[in-house]
């Protein structure tokens, strides 16, 4: 089994639970990875928020560990997961879902309910070396209703969380990394 290197992961993210899998979080400062394996990448995204970035406050230093992930992204290959518009994407150069890939980089905008997610999350991925026509993804119908509701319900660390199945596949997608680009 191919080892993956998760960056950004939250302290209690299911990935700890994964085999095969190097998990970098707070306190395993992603920062030291040392580019030998395809990456799953979860960056900081308030700062990056098309939506809440005007009242972020983040860390000194936060908003550039997304631009360090996309580096690790187009040297190690993998996958890098974000809300849907962020601002990420144009700072650095990635393709938005729909788009053209450009220079080995592709993305999708998928839901996170497909995996079982409780709201319907729409998050965007860019892949560096793998092929997008073997990338499949789930489809499961989703109540239109109470997303809203449900959000309000939840902490800010299970708003935050990547679920299991969500989490699996992008482990499995990620070990199928042809080469970096």
């Amino acid at each position: 089994m191919d080892t993956v290197s998760v960056l950004f992961a939250a302290r209690n993210s299911v990935y700890h639970s994964l085999d095969g899998v190097e998990v970098y979080d707070a306190k395993r400062d992603a920062t030291t990875f040392d580019m030998s394996t395809p990456i799953v990448a979860h960056p900081p995204c308030r700062s990056w928020s098309a939506f809440t970035a005007h009242q972020a406050k983040p860390e000194p230093g936060e908003k550039e560990l997304g631009l360090f992930a996309v580096d690790c992204l187009r040297k190690c290959g993998g996958i890098l997961e974000h809300p849907a518009h962020t601002r990420l994407f144009d700072a650095a150069g990635i393709p938005h879902p729909g788009q053209p890939s450009r220079d080995g980089m592709w993305s999708l905008q998928v839901w996170q309910a497909w995996w079982g997610y409780p709201m319907k999350k729409a998050t965007w991925l860019a892949f560096s070396g793998i092929d997008s026509s073997k990338v499949e993804t789930p489809f499961r119908l989703h109540s239109m209703g109470a997303d809203r509701r449900r959000q309000q319900l939840m902490s800010k660390n299970q708003r935050a969380a990547t679920c299991l199945a969500f989490a699996q596949w992008l482990v499995n997608y990620s070990r199928t990394t042809e080469a970096p680009y």
